[in-house]
């Protein structure tokens, strides 16, 4: 009987302790637990996590560095904003444990449980593509292709992180090529579809002025109800020269991770 006490009363500690771990902890362990490192970083407006993955024994300043970023994770809990926007399904993280080359996942301003008087739900719901949220994110970028020498930079954007990856990409000088998966590149397009309230402070990649001299290759599900083909159409009208590649049997979520890397083909020039 005491010995069944004694199981039970761990069990419990342990279901409490769990319970208590937060999702940037959470993606703090498995990142560490899949060997790579863990890099804070104040190059911007705000402090960043990077998960880092060097290839040993290579020569840093002649390799690519491809960076990876996230989804939207948790913006709103039904009509009221999240206190922790941090995703609780990592896809992006997930396909840079997959590749084989040098990459790092950088986190965005306020996420990962990483706060400072800076930050405000907005930064995560109505100006999640802000110029301040984009501008903080390549002062980070730049500070982590310093610190490994990289000689150039791709970028990988999962969902809102795809977003992300064009604006971040026509800001920054040496990019090798943009890839996205499931982006909704025309934001005000996006919420229209789905009747959300338009992110009126943040930047539309549908709508950028910017040149985009950079191979880019964007990739979609079949099945990807959360981003439908009419939600891209005036991006793609804006910049003609971006390809397009459709799969069929995927979805949003479904199946980027399982079949990464096969699927992450360098777009043509």
């Amino acid at each position: 009987m005491k010995l069944r006490v004694a199981l039970n009363a761990v069990l419990v500690a342990t279901l409490f302790l769990g319970g208590c771990t937060s999702p940037g902890q959470r993606l703090d362990q498995r990142a560490r637990e899949a060997g790579l490192e863990v890099v804070h970083i104040e190059a911007g407006s705000f402090p960043s996590v990077v998960y880092l993955k060097r290839s040993a024994g290579a020569d840093h300043a002649t390799e690519r560095l491809t960076l990876f970023l996230e989804s939207d994770g948790i913006p709103w809990l039904g009509r009221t904003p999240s206190n922790d926007p941090t995703t609780r399904e990592p896809v992006a993280l997930e396909m840079l444990m997959r590749s084989p080359a040098p990459a790092a996942y950088v986190t965005r301003p306020c996420y990962n449980g990483l706060r400072s008087d800076k930050c405000h739900f907005e930064l995560w719901t109505g100006a999640r593509y802000s110029t301040e949220v984009v501008e903080s994110m390549v002062a980070t970028v730049r500070e982590v292709q310093r610190r490994v020498g990289a000689k150039n930079i791709a970028l990988v954007g999962y969902s809102g992180g795809g977003a992300l990856a064009v604006l971040i990409a026509e800001r920054l000088e040496d990019v090798a090529s943009v890839v996205t998966i499931g982006a909704n590149l025309d934001t005000d397009a996006w919420t229209d579809h789905h009747k959300y309230l338009r992110l009126s402070q943040s930047l539309n990649p549908a709508l950028s002025d910017k040149p985009h001299p950079w191979p880019e290759l964007h990739l979609r599900g079949a099945n990807d109800l959360v981003v439908p083909p009419s939600t891209t159409e005036r991006y793609f009208a804006r910049y003609p020269r971006a390809q397009q590649r459709t799969l069929e049997g995927f979805d949003h979520v479904c199946c980027w991770v399982r079949d990464w890397p096969s699927i992450s083909v360098t777009p043509a020039p």
